[in-house]
């Protein structure tokens, strides 16, 4: 069977490759959720292909109310509307002469036409509620029929959830259910295959999110296929960046492709390992810093107080520093995220700062535990160094339970401050145990880090 590939981020990925030609397609979901403008979406980057669209309104808002929403859209080209996507009102027809009036009008527009996509908007509402089960039957059966013999491909786009056009009742090829999922203060845009045929598609609630460039979808990311490739750790090994630390690491530093995890409470020292870490980024071997609870800004000023040369790595290009998850982002999101920047800059050392800003996700106590071991498998088979640091008490309140024991079994190395300096240190000295090294030993449990500002940080300019 062929393919319509919908050419939006994500979709085509959970539908192994797009919708089909001459299937008929509900999009159900509240007002709002963002059905039409993904309808319009799809329309819109197909027609820079040259593909057709008939957009069929019924109940739906005005044509030129949707177009003035749409003209904020980066996909939307007014040069194209009357060229390739031709909108049609079907409203007339269904008051006067019910579904089959409605068939008879997207037959001939069609033809009209010659369209490969038509989107039937705000067909399915409750005054349809009052037709009978065989008229609707009845109606869709003709209508699957019409597209299959035109080879086009349908969408009905509708906000019933299925009341009247439910998938006990039709013959349609696939159902798509959008919600506004929220919890206390914080919510997610999800979407779930609830029905596709001819194909294997990834199961389960995927988020979405909706912004000037259209819908983007994020797959769930421990569902998505593993590709085969190494998941070997390799040598030589790569300095943390403080040497004291990898003087006791047999090898000098870190296996190439390993995670680390950098466990403490907040002031312990995790940030500053993780900036000695990230320093030692070269062209040769970029790195990225996502910071879950600072600001930039604030990671390259601390950087160059501890006399790290952060500004220096930045501005060769050697290392980018990035926020993430400060915009309300879903799990699935800053995973992918990431995912995109390690490849688009060919990153060699990542640092996570804060993993809590992944916990504090709706989807983080279910299946956090989950995601994070497919993220660092990922991060393995690119070949990323990685440091993630966590904060057990931020981590608890962000997740909703405390740190799982079995969580750190993901990380190769786990390295963790001690929460309360000995009262015979110095101010600036921490204890740094190392509680676990795959692929090599140490040569001493635990080190000890001098965390101070150069007297030149120190001194205000004259």
């Amino acid at each position: 069977m062929k393919r319509l590939p919908t050419l939006v981020e994500g979709l085509d990925e959970i539908l192994n490759g797009g919708l089909f030609e001459g299937g008929v397609y509900i999009f159900e979901g509240p007002p709002g959720v963002g059905k039409t403008t993904l309808a319009n979406q799809i329309a819109y980057t197909l027609a820079r292909r040259e593909t057709r669209t008939l957009y069929v309104t019924m109940l739906a808002e005005s044509h030129a109310r949707m177009l003035q929403h749409m003209e904020q859209q980066i996909f939307f080209d007014q040069q194209e509307v009357s060229a390739t996507v031709f909108y049609v009102s079907g409203y007339r027809e269904l008051e006067q002469g019910g579904l089959k009036a409605v068939v008879e009008l997207l037959r001939a527009e069609l033809m009209r036409h010659r369209a490969s996509l038509l989107v039937i908007d705000g067909l399915v509402v409750n005054s349809l509620e009052t037709m009978t089960n065989d008229s609707v039957r009845q109606f869709v059966h003709e209508l699957q029929s019409l597209v299959s013999a035109m080879s086009c491909t349908c969408l009905v786009l509708t906000s019933g959830n299925g009341n009247a056009l439910s998938a006990e009742q039709t013959m349609v090829d696939g159902i798509f259910s959008f919600e506004d999922h929220g919890f206390h203060w914080r919510a997610e845009r999800r979407m779930q295959v609830r029905k596709f045929r001819g194909s294997q598609i990834i199961r389960g609630q995927h988020t979405f999110c909706i912004s000037t460039q259209g819908l983007q979808f994020f797959p769930r990311l421990e569902s998505l296929p593993l590709n085969p490739g190494n998941t070997r750790l390799g040598t030589p090994a790569i300095s943390t960046g403080l040497s004291a630390l990898d003087d006791v690491l047999q090898g000098g530093g870190l296996l190439t492709g390993s995670a680390t995890a950098v466990i403490g409470q907040t002031g312990t020292g995790k940030t500053t390992l993780a900036l000695a870490f990230a320093a030692r980024s070269a062209p040769a071997s970029p790195g990225l810093v996502l910071s879950c609870t600072e600001l930039g800004s604030d990671l390259r000023r601390l950087g160059t107080e501890l006399g790290f040369d952060i500004d220096g790595a930045v501005r060769s290009g050697a290392l980018v520093i990035k926020n993430l998850g400060h915009e309300d982002e879903s799990m699935d999101e800053m995973g992918h995220k990431l995912l995109r920047l390690v490849d688009e800059l060919k990153i060699r050392r990542l640092v996570v700062d804060g993993v809590a800003g992944l916990a504090d996700t709706l989807a983080f106590p279910e299946r956090g535990y989950r995601f994070l071991g497919r993220l660092l498998v990922e991060l393995r088979q690119r070949g990323v160094t990685s440091l993630f640091t966590v904060d057990p008490d931020a981590l608890a309140i962000a997740a909703g339970t405390p740190l799982a024991d079995g969580v750190t079994g993901w990380f190769d190395n786990v390295f963790a401050f001690e929460p309360e300096r000995a009262r015979d240190r110095p101010v600036d000295q921490r204890v740094l145990t190392i509680t676990k090294v795959r692929g090599g030993g140490v040569t001493q449990p635990a080190v000890d880090i001098y965390v101070s500002f150069p007297k030149a940080a120190q001194t205000p300019a004259a």
